[in-house]
């Protein structure tokens, strides 16, 4: 009988956890596991992940958001409960926090004996909520952290981190960095791309890709780019992303007078081809778990400029396959654009050695650590059970 996997993620958006995980469970069922994936429902003004390319079973608890819902938190948690019931998984497996919180506690009821393995793709031990909240979900995760028999971070930073918040048992959290498929971003045509994306040839295409959140700060990123419009007249910041502060970020470009030098392309299917589009990739968060688009742009042989936040280390050698800033040297990352845009050569190298280094991040990579993390776990239970008879 193949052994069974129940993965439970906040929800199914376009972002670095939906592509792991769905990746992911394909990857299992062609090493042999039986998996059911569940999900939550999208937030307003979130975009869903299209799954179509995904033959993978899955089901959706509508009541499952990212925020904190007294009643439908109870409802999901009763839900999760009866899934996890009807299933019987031997190996449970939550990512991000809600998932996280809902699953390993009806886990902890419906299946005790269950292993239970939770993933952080990134923390919220600091800027997403107030001090009060937060508190209050360190105090969570530590609680269930204890009794989670292995713990998953994306990044040996997040490790350092999770110790350091007293989130597990230091031999229990182990480190799985994140995998794509990396072919879909690699080889594509740059003058193809910029013909079909509207992009012209001669432009210095500097792209930002993702959510258009506060604690992604792409407002750095346009005072930055700002600042160096005078001496590099070919530059182009193209805005791939939508979200609540996209107003702001307008009216921001338009006081600086860069209506006609930076685009908001807002959400696209096509990730792709504007990488292959773009001559470098920027990404200015205060906060990252390891991000996704770098780890895409190094598979489309782009350099990169970010700041030095979370896992983004993890990702970007500095100085090899991109550039890192501390995130409040405003003076450092305009001089840092301002060298990429001046140097082809440059970007070329870096690029190259960013394409090298993605093949760690190789999707198959990813699979091959949780199929052995999870036999491994296995056999840890199998040990104790035996011991105790």
């Amino acid at each position: 009988m193949r052994p069974r996997v129940l993965r439970v993620i906040t929800r199914l958006t376009v972002s670095g956890p939906s592509t792991h995980v769905v990746l992911a469970d394909r990857g299992l069922r062609e090493r042999g596991w039986e998996t059911l994936l569940v999900h939550g429902t999208v937030e307003a003004g979130e975009v869903e992940f299209d799954v179509t390319d995904y033959t993978i079973p899955m089901h959706r608890v509508a009541a499952m958001s990212r925020a904190i819902r007294p009643t439908a938190d109870a409802s999901s948690l009763a839900s999760l409960a009866r899934i996890i019931r009807r299933y019987r998984p031997d190996v449970i497996h939550s990512h991000q926090s809600k998932a996280g919180l809902l699953t390993r506690s009806a886990a902890m009821v419906a299946s005790p004996s269950t292993a239970r393995i939770h993933t952080f793709h990134g923390t919220v031990f600091g800027g997403y909520f107030g001090s009060r909240s937060t508190q209050a979900i360190i105090r969570a995760e530590r609680l269930l952290g204890w009794r989670t028999h292995r713990v998953i971070a994306i990044s040996e930073l997040q490790r350092d981190e999770l110790i350091a918040q007293r989130i597990a048992p230091p031999h229990r959290i182990a480190v799985v960095p994140l995998g794509i498929d990396l072919d879909r971003y690699s080889g594509l045509d740059r003058t193809a791309a910029r013909s079909a994306l509207g992009v012209p040839n001669d432009t210095i295409a500097v792209m930002s890709l993702g959510r258009l959140a506060p604690i992604k700060r792409v407002d750095r990123l346009i005072e930055a780019f700002a600042t160096v419009t005078a001496a590099h007249p070919a530059a182009h910041l193209y805005i791939v992303g939508d979200g609540a502060i996209r107003p702001d970020l307008e009216r921001q470009t338009a006081t600086l007078g860069l209506d006609d030098r930076v685009t908001f392309v807002g959400r696209s299917a096509d990730a792709p081809s504007w990488y292959a589009a773009a001559d470098l990739v920027a990404l200015t968060s205060d906060r990252e778990g390891t991000p996704l688009s770098l780890i895409e742009a190094a598979a489309a042989s782009r350099p990169v400029l970010a700041t030095d936040v979370g896992g983004v280390r993890d990702v970007v050698a500095d100085g090899i396959t991109g550039f890192l800033v501390a995130p409040h040297d405003r003076v450092g990352l305009a001089a840092r654009l301002s060298s990429l845009l001046s140097d082809a050569s440059v970007r070329a190298t870096l690029g190259a050695a960013a394409f090298r280094a993605a093949a760690r991040f190789d999707a198959t990579r990813l699979v091959d650590d949780l199929d052995g993390l999870y036999r491994e776990v296995l056999a840890e239970l199998h040990s104790r059970t035996e011991h105790r008879r």
